[in-house]
């Protein structure tokens, strides 16, 4: 591998993220793109910045090349140069597309010179003005790679639902989704039995929110999803409650509980094939032929902010609280408990659990960036509650930052957990909802010492009663 091979994806890497950043509107608040700076930045200036430092340190690592006989040249600018701040000043309220566009042309510029650069110009070494001599490879990781990797994480920062926002959603749900207990499971792990919440299942929390939050005219017009069972089950039980007409796009390989649960609080089915591709555009066309509202399954601040407070919850009954194991599937459970979880014990580990037979969110942040599966590969997992085909933006966005890994677990460790809870802690629970306890059981997720406050999350129990009696049958 050339010495520029590795600062190359990672380049690549970070474009694809600010094309995505670049898609969506400029998000609100202020953010400082250079730790240490004494200047606050708003978003518009932290694309400015971008649009304006490639170039610069293209040209002055041109320059150290170019100078360089075998002493260190001065090179660099300090983070208060008048050209630097004139510069960023006078771009900050252009639109981000146009600044985009003048991104990647610097990009392929820098990758077009690192791409060519002969294998002995790496030695090549810099004198900046504050941080002193540095190797052309430093200067290269400081001023040009990492500081992509810096701004697109500013970027990501400015749409991360934030912990007021999950405290307002514990109001807006309070009484409508059950605050469920901590239950021991032994000396060092608890429970958090997300079975117990009215339509069985945590989606509750999520979808009462994204409703209640609705105004009148919008809930007037209906809302539309999209799901396999859990989060259909819960917007059908929470448009009921807040008087709003729901229509559910499900597989028509649905569970027949969580079909019939979607029945029983008067929502209005529409069946479709296993893929959840296929199930999303078919929502999106129902939102534009009814003029209703779309609410996502799980990529949306309100579903993520909704779902975290369970992970309030935890941080609250149990404060010093040592690791959280949480299913992933689009990402909205984990992204919100995460989230919650790191302001308030940002010292706990975070680890998602995802099936073996449908691991996207694991190769996903293996790749830092969203990876899909086909649902060829997907619906090979029993657990259809973690099927999807790949992780909402984002609640991606949200688990690069607080998640600190992803394990998998097989269909007979799923089945074996299901069999240990309804025993041990008398919980009726499905194989997705037993996917972290699997991962607990089996070791995919040991418990290291000093780890002596586990907590598990049970996500759901809507599971057929035919197959809980061939999982619960003798062997």
């Amino acid at each position: 591998m050339s010495e520029s091979a590795a600062y190359l994806d990672r380049m690549a890497r970070v474009e694809r993220r600010l094309v995505e950043h670049a898609a969506q509107p400029l998000p609100s608040g202020l953010t400082d793109p250079d730790p240490g700076a004494e200047e606050r930045w708003q978003a518009g200036q932290v694309w400015a910045h971008l649009a304006e430092f490639p170039a610069y340190w293209l040209a002055q690592l041109r320059d150290v090349l170019d100078r360089y006989r075998g002493e260190p040249v001065p090179f660099g600018r300090t983070k208060a140069d008048e050209g630097r701040i004139a510069a960023i000043e006078r771009e900050r309220h252009t639109d981000p597309a146009e600044l985009l566009a003048r991104v990647r042309r610097n990009l392929a510029e820098v990758r077009a010179a690192l791409e060519s650069l002969p294998t002995d110009s790496w030695e090549a070494r810099g004198q900046h003005p504050t941080l002193g001599p540095m190797t052309l490879p430093q200067i290269v990781e400081r001023f040009i790679v990492g500081h992509l990797e810096e701004h697109a994480d500013q970027l990501d920062g400015l749409e991360l639902v934030t912990i007021e926002e999950i405290r307002d959603a514990a109001a807006r749900i309070r009484g409508a989704a059950v605050r469920t207990p901590l239950l021991r499971w032994d000396d060092r792990t608890w429970l958090k039995p997300e079975s117990l919440q009215p339509v069985g299942a945590f989606k509750m929390r999520g979808a009462y929110n994204a409703i209640a939050g609705l105004t009148d005219e919008e809930r007037s017009r209906g809302v539309v999803t999209y799901s396999s069972g859990n989060h259909a089950q819960a917007v059908a039980r929470a448009a009921r409650l807040l008087g709003a007409k729901a229509t559910i796009v499900m597989p028509e390989s649905a569970p027949r509980v969580k079909v019939d649960g979607v029945r029983r609080d008067g929502a209005e089915i529409v069946f479709t094939g296993p893929s959840s591709g296929e199930r999303h555009r078919i929502a999106l066309d129902l939102v534009a032929e009814q003029g209703a509202v779309m609410i996502e399954p799980y990529d949306d601040r309100r579903i993520i902010a909704g779902q975290g407070t369970a992970g309030l919850e935890i941080a609250e009954d149990l404060p010093d609280v040592t690791s959280v194991l949480i299913p992933v599937s689009g990402g909205g459970l984990s992204a919100g408990i995460a989230t919650a979880v790191k302001a308030l014990a940002p010292r706990a580990r975070v680890i998602g659990v995802e099936p073996e037979l449908a691991a996207d969110a694991r190769e996903s942040l293996a790749a830092g960036e969203v990876v899909s599966w086909d649902a060829s590969l997907t619906t090979r997992t029993m657990a259809d509650g973690l099927r999807v085909e790949h992780l909402g933006r984002l609640p991606f966005i949200h688990l690069r930052r607080f998640m600190d890994e992803i394990v998998t677990v097989t269909e007979e460790q799923m089945v074996d957990a299901i069999r240990r809870l309804a025993h041990g802690a008398r919980l009726v629970t499905e194989p997705s909802g037993a996917a972290a306890m699997a991962a607990h059981l089996s070791g995919a997720a040991p418990q290291a010492e000093g780890d002596d406050r586990r907590v598990i999350v049970i996500s759901g129990g809507n599971i057929d009663p035919a197959q809980l009696a061939e999982f619960l049958a003798p062997a």
